[in-house]
């Protein structure tokens, strides 16, 4: 038997088909073969000097539509077995071309480098770049989302289902070793081709940020490039992509150029994680001074690595002792990773910059630029910030009004004319740590998600100035009124009712309800799985509603932060509360009372009712149905008065209940 292995599958082929096929790619290469004087210009080069070279050569090529690409995937990834079929990528699965769709066993089109990792539009140039579009059976495509490459447990639990060998988790995606190395050249592709202002896509050696221009995880893509070499079938796709699209993949042209400019995964190899650091600090006061923090990964190191910088920048290894040539020593195992700080300290006027690298026996150096000038913020009014170009660097101050039950990393400031996000992870400077009432002062860089202004971009410093503070009342608006004006703001919008029914769910598009005053919607927007009203009843009378304003493309958004944020106000009148006697001869009982963690409601014979856990004022804060013993875990309500309302057999009781 004839074995081999092509891009996209590894299956048993009689002769005569083997023979075929490669009289196919031998067609595809006479027609696609690689320019005499393409690759001119590289002679000698490696590291970053390679890398810009291959991105001027392979740049500036021939666009297509999204449509076209259906075309070229079902003469590119045809199945040479069956005519009109194409193999589907990540599963080796053969199927009619004709049936591209969205859903069951239908074929889409894969972005390998995943578009939500920085071109989310059609418009964008790399999301119809047809070296990296593949066909995918779209249930595999639905599972591997926006994933990350790596190294999946080979578990029960973690395979994939349609995918032969292909394994995933919540973070990573692993596919099959016979398409791994395709995987890995694509990636490299894409992070040579597209480097520019507009888009610098990143290979990282960390699990990446959805939204942002990068992927990971480069030191396994550098051990599956090994793992699984090019061949004449992913050659002749890339001749086929030339013929259309006038550019090549460099990687597969000359496989070697990967270690050249990334480094070899067998050997020793130096590889860097900026998460969280700009290499722009901006502003820093003459005798201040700025730090931040970055991750050196080092792996089969031969000997100790050397890091430089200059003047008035300065290393460090444990945020004390600076130097501006440090020394790490090389300890035995495979991979290290290492904190090192750096520092702005100007001492005179002027504007700064120099080259941070990093250099080992036997790997290929890694360097960035860092830059930064003498001066100092001015302290802005959100309004003010507000009206900044995106990139700018700003300095407010303003009020945490919410706890981040929308979104654990976010929080929303306001300072009495505007609010605005605030998300960082920089050490030490974690917009996670914040409470709610916390007043700071933060500096970063204006970015913008989705449309959603925010503080995103580091260096981002923040100083907790007081705590505890009280916060602003919500401004009344209507739906129609909610606009740019009122982005990140606190708002409270009367008399609307939900469209939906059962129960609230959170995080990504289960966590999108519709209210209405009747004559306009909004959106009712839960941002995480653990918010608070998640597995809650979404009720059916009409309420008020308090809110954080946001914003995801041209959809504005209104964020509860807790339960207390919906006011029912056709609550019962406290002062008509029934007896703890009434409940039991109606065959009820409620206890312990007072409450110091859960209340436990209990029917005779195991009869059915709702209840209902209110403020005095009539709030709603529980509003469920239950049957024989129900026990209601109120650990993390507020000490104080409590109305609980239970309704059996049409009939509602109400009595005062007490949490300690």
């Amino acid at each position: 038997m004839n074995y081999f292995k092509n891009s996209l599958n590894i299956k048993y082929m009689p002769k005569s088909i083997f023979f075929f096929f490669f009289c196919f790619l031998s067609t595809l290469t006479s027609f696609g073969q690689i320019p005499a004087g393409y690759y001119d210009g590289t002679t000698g080069l490696e590291g970053e000097e390679l890398k810009l070279e291959l991105h001027s050569i392979i740049r500036n090529h021939k666009r297509f539509s999204y449509e076209a690409v259906k075309q070229f995937i079902g003469n590119a990834d045809a199945d040479p077995e069956v005519a009109g079929n194409i193999i589907l990528f990540y599963s080796g699965r053969s199927m009619s071309a004709q049936g591209i769709g969205t859903g069951g066993d239908d074929w889409n089109r894969e972005h390998v480098w995943a578009k939500s990792h920085g071109f989310p539009e059609t418009a964008d140039t790399a999301y119809t770049d047809f070296h990296h579009l593949r066909p995918s059976d779209a249930s595999v495509n639905m599972n591997r989302s926006n994933k990350d490459f790596n190294d999946v447990p080979h578990t029960a639990e973690n395979e994939e289902g349609e995918a032969p060998d292909t394994y995933t988790n919540d973070n990573f995606w692993e596919p099959r070793d016979a398409v791994k190395g395709d995987v890995a050249r694509m990636m490299f592709y894409m992070d040579v081709r597209y480097e520019s202002s507009f888009l610098d896509l990143e290979l990282v050696d960390r699990i990446s940020h959805s939204g942002q221009p990068e992927l990971g995880v480069l030191h396994t893509l550098l051990e599956w490039h090994n793992l699984d070499p090019v061949d004449d079938a992913e050659r002749a796709r890339n001749n086929a992509v030339f013929e259309q699209q006038e550019n090549r993949n460099p990687f597969v042209d000359h496989p070697e150029w990967v270690s050249a400019v990334y480094g070899a995964a067998d050997g020793a190899l130096l590889l860097l994680n900026t998460d969280s650091f700009n290499p722009d600090f901006g502003l820093v006061e003459a005798g201040a001074s700025k730090s931040q923090v970055y991750e050196l990964n080092s792996y089969d190191l031969e000997g100790d690595v050397t890091v430089t910088v200059e003047a008035p920048f300065s290393l460090s290894l444990d945020n004390e002792s600076w130097t501006n040539s440090l020394t790490i020593a090389n300890e035995e195992g495979d991979e290290q990773i290492n904190e090192i700080y750096l520092k702005l300290s100007p001492i005179e006027e002027g504007s700064f910059a120099s080259t941070v690298s990093h250099s080992s026996a036997g790997a290929v150096t890694r360097s960035f630029d860092v830059q930064g000038e003498e001066g100092s913020l001015m302290l802005l009014t959100i309004a003010e910030a507000r009206n900044k170009d995106l990139e700018e660097v700003v300095y407010v101050t303003g009020v945490v009004i919410d706890a981040g039950n929308n979104n654990a990393n976010n929080r929303v400031i306001y300072d009495g004319t505007a609010g605005i996000m605030v998300r960082s992870f920089d050490a030490g400077n974690e917009s996670a740590n914040l409470a709610q009432g916390d007043s700071i002062l933060v500096s970063g860089i204006l970015d913008s998600y989705n449309k959603l202004l925010q503080i995103s971009k580091s260096p981002i410093t923040i100083e907790v100035l007081k705590q505890n503070v009280s916060l602003p009342e919500p401004q009344e608006v209507t739906i129609a009124e909610v606009n740019e004006d009122y982005e990140s703001e606190l708002v409270l919008i009367k008399n609307v009712s939900f469209n939906d029914t059962g129960v609230f769910a959170g995080g990504g598009s289960d966590g999108n309800f519709t209210v209405t005053d009747g004559t306009n919607d909004i959106t009712f927007r839960i941002g995480d799985s653990n918010h608070p009203l998640v597995g809650e009843s979404i009720p059916t009378d009409n309420f008020d509603l308090i809110g954080i304003v946001g914003q995801f493309q041209n959809d504005y958004q209104v964020s509860p932060r807790t339960q207390a944020d919906l006011i029912f106000n056709a609550g019962p009148d406290p002062g008509g509360v029934t007896g703890f006697d009434d409940l039991i001869e109606a065959g009820i009982s409620a206890y312990p009372n007072p409450i110091s963690d859960v209340l436990y409601i209990e029917s005779t014979g195991g009869a059915s009712f709702e209840y209902k856990i209110m403020t005095v004022n009539g709030n709603i804060l529980v509003n469920k149905k239950g049957a024989d013993v129900v026990a209601e875990n109120i650990s993390g309500f507020a000490s104080g008065l409590y109305l609980l309302a239970i309704t059996s057999e049409s009939k509602t009781y109400t009595i005062k209940v007490i949490k300690e």
